[in-house]
């Protein structure tokens, strides 16, 4: 049987694989892999919408090789009348990063103080930030011990039970240990996590994997969560509370981009996780999208949306990483 090929698919591909190209030959030829595996990547229902994020002037786009970061316009501005400028540096052999940074530009269209997320109203005279802050402080501990009961099953299944709680109750001991610096106390902590087993445990949690589901259904939730509680040394996603302590529109910011890589990669295994945990969040997230799918679509202006009413905001003089 002859096989048939989706020639709008392949056309889409090209189309984004020759934006790059136009953006920039050099970052193309560096990065034709990579490129190439993105491309592939993303979902055939949003080739096209990210194409033409991809397509606005304004937005530059710059290699990194660590996880990627982006840096946002802090220009004041009233309304969603002028996009700002927005940069992002990604790691183009990573998908998901490259996605997670390109979310994030959608988020700060109109600059950070605009950011849509905490300036949209969606829905009840409130914003993605109001209902997702509402939710996650009202839940967030019930979520936590949801997700490590199915952590606790994971290790204690592939490994031994009674082995979730040598990690857990020695992890501690293990994040002191990663900051000392005297030899002495080092080898003293060494031996304590080595007798009580705490060595073979996270050795063999990271040999089999036992985060590995965790990952595949929970990411981006564990990602909130590390907004509140130390993850640090588990294996699990997340960035260090310090960097949510600098802003509380953080954790809103991360819970759009990284819904936003589920949606156009078509995790939807994970989305069926946050609308078992996180219902209204989801739903608000689903409208905030909606509106500007429509608009960046279809080529219509932002000014129609619903803002909330605008205080002048205090200059932020540090970059907003992801």
């Amino acid at each position: 049987m002859e096989q048939t090929v989706n020639t709008t698919n392949v056309s889409e591909r090209q189309q984004f694989i020759d934006l790059f190209k136009k953006k920039g030959k050099l970052m193309y030829r560096w990065n034709k892999r990579g490129i190439n595996k993105i491309a592939t990547s993303i979902s055939p229902a949003y080739r096209d919408f990210v194409i033409k994020v991809l397509s606005n002037s304004k937005l530059k786009i710059e290699r990194f090789v660590q996880r990627g970061y982006c840096k946002p316009s802090y220009q004041y501005q009233e309304d969603l009348s002028k996009r700002a400028d927005c940069s992002i540096a990604v790691n183009f052999n990573d998908p998901d990063c490259f996605l997670h940074e390109l979310a994030h530009s959608l988020d700060f269209l109109f600059g950070y103080r605009m950011a849509l997320t905490s300036n949209v109203i969606v829905q009840d005279g409130k914003t993605l930030h109001d209902i997702f802050d509402e939710e996650f402080k009202e839940h967030h501990e019930e979520i936590r011990e949801f997700i490590m009961n199915e952590y606790r099953l994971n290790i204690d299944s592939n490994i031994y039970k009674g082995a979730y709680d040598i990690f857990i109750n020695n992890m501690p001991k293990y994040l002191t240990l990663s900051s000392l610096e005297d030899k002495k106390a080092r080898k003293k902590l060494h031996k304590e996590l080595y007798e009580c087993g705490f060595v073979e445990v996270y050795y063999q949690i990271g040999t089999k994997k036992c985060f590995k589901v965790l990952l595949q259904k929970y990411e981006s939730i564990l990602d909130a969560l590390s907004s509140i509680y130390n993850i640090e040394g588990m294996f699990l996603p997340g960035h260090e509370k310090e960097y949510y302590d600098l802003d509380d529109r953080r954790p809103v910011q991360e819970f759009f981009a990284n819904v936003c890589v589920d949606k156009l990669m078509g995790y939807h295994t994970r989305y069926d996780q946050f609308i078992k945990l996180m219902p209204k969040s989801f739903n608000a997230f689903e409208r905030l999208f909606v509106l500007i799918y429509d608009r960046i679509q279809n080529n219509k202006r932002f000014t129609d949306l619903k803002l909330v009413e605008q205080e002048e905001l205090v200059e932020e003089e540090s970059e907003a990483k992801a």
